[in-house]
Order: C-alpha cells, then structure tokens, then sequence
C-alpha cells in the first residue's frame, strides 16, 4: 500500500538513524556524546552536537530536524568505515540515507515546508514496531500555526475582530411549508489598526422586484427586500454602526464599512440576524436526506463561536457534524448524499460540535458564553422558549480566514 510522502520521509528518517546508531556502536560509539564524535571523528562542533543528539532520540521528526545533509552523513559513516565499521553496516546506512534523500527530494515543497508539516504532527507516534501509522495533529502546534496566519491576516488587512459567533436555529415548520432557519450572526470588538479599504459586513441577496413572495425575514418577521439593514439588533449594535452604508451591486445588497469606519481608537460592535422561509425538510424525504450551514471568517478573528439549536420535536435526535474545508468543487446532490466521505479538502481546525444539553441551562467555559444574551434575545425575538431545543457548540480560537465550516444534519426518517 502506498503510503503519503510525509509518512515515506519519517520512515526513511527511522530507518536511517537507526543505520547510523548501528554503524556508531560497531566502532565503539553506542549512543555517543558531542565530545565523543569530535574527538574519534574530528568532527565540527555544531555537526557532533547535531548528530549525537539525531542518533539518541527516539522521535523520528524530531531526529530528521537535526540529520545533517546527506552529504554529511555520507563522510561521516566514511570516518566510521575508516575506523573499523563493518562494510555490510557501512552499505545499509549508505542505502538508508540514500533513500531519506531521495524521501525528501520527492515531498512536495522545501525542507522548510517539510519541516513545518512535521512540527504539526506528533511525530513520535508515527513509526512503532516499523510500521508508519497516519500522522496525529498536535493541537497546540496547530493553534500556534493558526495564530501565525491569524498575525499575517491582521497585518495584510489591517482590520480584526475580538469574536465572531455565529448562532443557526433549526425552527419547527409553519403552514405547511418546510422548516425554517434563523441565522445569527455578531462580531465583537471591531477595529482598525490604520485607514484601509471598504468592508462589507452584510450581505444579502435582494428578491426580484415583481415578485411578491420573499424567502428571507427578520427575526420579527419583517420581509427583507433591498435594504439589509432592517436585520440589525440594535442593542447590540455600537454607536459606530450607524456609520454603514447601504451598497447595491445588481440582487446584492450590503452594508459597508467606509475606509477611515470606524474611528482608529473606537471598536465596533454589531448584530443582526434573520430566517430563511421554507429552509429544510424536518424529516428525510425521498430528496432529502442531510441537511447544512456554512460560514467563514472573512478577517483576523480570535474566537470563533457556532451554535446550532435544532427544534426537538420537528427534528428528533440528531447528531451535526463539523467540518473545516477549503473545497470549492460542486457537489453531487449533497441533499441526498452529505458531505463528501473522502474528506476532500479538509482542513484541520478545532474539535467538533459540543452537545450543551436542552437550552441554554448548562453554561461553557470561560469566555465561551459571549454570544448567549444575543441568542436569547434572538429566540424572545422569534417568540421561541429555550427549553424546545438541543443546543450544539464549536469554539475555535485564531481560526484560519476564509476556510469554509460546513455544519451538517442527517435528517431523521
């Protein structure tokens, strides 16, 4: 079975270190010291400490990190074969090193970018017993890459954000028509670090003028038509807000941000929410059988809040699956087939949806509530009682810009 080219390179990694530790020993070099290598090698100080500390670990991507070129390694088991080491020793670490340079010539990238998707994975569990197993993402290391890209957006754009939370409720349906969905959305603490472009932090598709049917309400059940500005909540809404221009490009409209909005000293809050008519089936039907919301963080954001709240006695116990990706090809019939089981551009970003129980009884952990007076008002708005639904959280801090989550719900039968 093929295997990926990061697990080829940590094995070639393995077996080549292992080769050398043999080809040390044979010569009197078990597990040897910076000062040893020096003086029965001659070899330079910063190489010695290199390949003494490469020989003694026992995590491949670590060991790969301090390997020296395979040049290097080459005069080195050449120094060891000068002073007595086996030529059946000598020619397997020569194959074994030949075969890790050739692992790393063929990983797609530099070794910069080998070496940044080893500090990525807990590489130590990846070779035991000589198998290679599929490589393990460390959280912490991808929270430190996620916060790298979140200081690289911060500076591009010179724009960020405190929060974002965005809160989907699953409604019951009304006179016969499918299910409905309210959407949710707040960002926190807004602002600018210098005088920059326009941002658009509303939009919605208009309904075409003759028509006399809209889709798309506030959460009081005002119809939306061309000015989407009717779905801000105003008590959540800073002063500044009111600084939004009305945009319209053909059916889109928007609420934008001017360049010098807001004021450089002055953070920006606002919300705004409204429900999408005739959204689902509650239950699966012959044409639909999942259900799904996406959303992506378009700017610099340190917490990333979602929330589904799915109406228990329309939809039954379901289970919403999270999923991260950046894949932009069309599927086939997703109301039918669901998310694509190959994982296709799948990003790595955050756990999955956490089930809080009924309601809003049970409480998140620290600075994970903030979104919880705006949702509650959102359902007084919608004229709902808290207790009729099974609420679902996923947090994520620095989240990767414009990678879309996609929430997915199989609809009971």
């Amino acid at each position: 079975m093929q295997i990926n080219p990061l697990q080829r390179v940590l094995s070639c990694a393995e077996s080549a270190r292992e080769a050398l530790g043999r080809v040390f020993a044979s010569v009197g070099l078990a597990q040897p010291r910076m000062s040893d290598l020096r003086e029965r090698l001659g070899l330079d100080k910063s190489i010695a400490s290199r390949v003494a500390r490469a020989v003694r670990m026992s995590d491949a991507g670590a060991a790969l990190r301090e390997l020296p070129a395979a040049e290097a390694l080459g005069q080195i088991v050449g120094k060891c074969e000068a002073l007595g080491a086996g030529k059946r020793l000598v020619a397997q670490c020569r194959k074994a090193i030949k075969e890790l340079d050739a692992a790393i010539g063929d990983f797609p990238g530099d070794r910069t970018a080998l070496i940044t998707a080893i500090s990525a994975t807990e590489s130590s569990r990846l070779v035991t017993a000589g198998r290679v197993a599929v490589p393990k993402v460390s959280e912490a290391k991808l929270r430190a890459a996620r916060r790298g890209a979140y200081n690289a957006a911060l500076f591009a754009q010179g724009i960020c954000c405190e929060t974002q939370a965005l809160v989907n409720i699953l409604l019951p349906s009304e006179g016969g028509r499918k299910a409905r969905q309210a959407q949710v959305l707040s960002t926190t603490g807004l602002r600018r670090l210098r005088p920059g472009y326009p941002q658009a932090i509303l939009s919605l598709l208009g309904r075409d003028e003759g028509s006399p049917a809209f889709d798309r309400v506030t959460l009081t059940g005002e119809p939306i038509r061309n000015d989407p500005g009717v779905a801000l909540i105003p008590e959540f809404c800073t002063d500044v807000a009111s600084q939004l221009r009305l945009e319209r490009v053909g059916r889109v409209h928007s609420l934008v941000l001017e360049p010098h909005s807001p004021p450089l000293d002055e953070p920006m809050d606002f919300a705004y929410g409204y429900v999408n008519l005739d959204f689902t089936p509650p239950r699966a039907t012959e044409t639909t059988k999942w259900t799904a919301t996406s959303f992506a963080v378009s700017r610099a954001t340190r917490i990333l809040l979602r929330e589904v709240l799915v109406h228990r006695e329309s939809f039954g116990e379901v289970s919403p699956l999270s999923i991260f990706t950046i894949d932009s090809t069309p599927m086939v019939d997703p109301e039918m087939n669901g998310p694509d089981p190959t994982g296709r551009g799948r990003v790595d970003q955050g756990d999955d949806l956490v089930p809080m129980g009924k309601g809003y009884r049970q409480c998140g952990r620290t600075g994970e509530d903030f979104a919880v007076p705006l949702a509650l008002r959102a359902l007084e708005m919608l004229g709902r009682d808290p207790d009729e639904f099974d609420r679902y959280r996923l947090v994520v801090e620095y989240p990767l810009p414009l990678v879309r989550n996609e929430v997915w719900i199989r609809l009971r039968d």
